[in-house]
């Protein structure tokens, strides 16, 4: 009975976000430290598009978005969260499907009444980019869009910088029109 009480008192104390925890947590403490690690891992995606490198960024993308904010995010941050584009959305809505799905082998019921992305290709020259610089990588059908891990990957590093580290209040249209092309909305230049 102690270690059951030890753990719901532990698992209320680590969600109380102004109470500093002592969870075994590697030492990265902020929502900004979080979005340095999600940038080395974009860099570390460049030399390679394979699949355990996206799946850590997944998992960091997914879990800054949705949980790091909530716990450790500043009241702007979460208000920027809360204005992000119905696009926006989608594109960290992928993550998430993305990542449940690799993290437990499949959805669970809720997660496949929300789901978004309908297919993840295993690497393939799929595009220009793909044959020219990148060679074979992973594609992800979201809706009528099929757009590869590069272009999501950068996407969602600008998204997520603006809700962590904005260089403008509103969400630009500079950067929704970088979603839209990803999500084919609007036909390339």
């Amino acid at each position: 009975m102690l270690f059951v009480r030890r753990q719901i008192l532990t698992l209320h104390y680590c969600m109380q976000p102004s109470i500093p925890t002592s969870s075994p947590r590697v030492p990265i403490a902020t929502c900004e430290g979080m979005l340095k690690k999600l940038e080395w891992e974009l860099a570390q995606l460049a030399s390679g598009w394979d699949e355990y490198k996206t799946f850590n960024f997944a998992v960091t993308a997914h879990h800054l978005h949705k949980d790091w904010i909530d716990r450790t995010g500043t009241r702007e941050q979460k208000n920027r969260r809360k204005q992000l584009p119905r696009e926006a959305k989608l594109v960290l809505d992928a993550w998430r499907d993305i990542t449940n799905a690799s993290k437990h082998w499949c959805l669970n019921a809720d997660g496949e009444y929300k789901r978004v992305v309908e297919t993840v290709s295993k690497p393939i020259i799929g595009d220009w980019y793909a044959y020219f610089i990148a060679g074979p990588v992973i594609y992800v059908t979201i809706g009528d869009a099929r757009p590869s891990i590069p272009e999501l990957t950068h996407v969602t590093v600008k998204i997520l910088s603006w809700i962590i580290s904005p260089q403008t209040v509103q969400f630009s249209t500079a950067l929704l029109a970088d979603v839209a092309v990803v999500l084919r909305l609007v036909p390339k230049q």
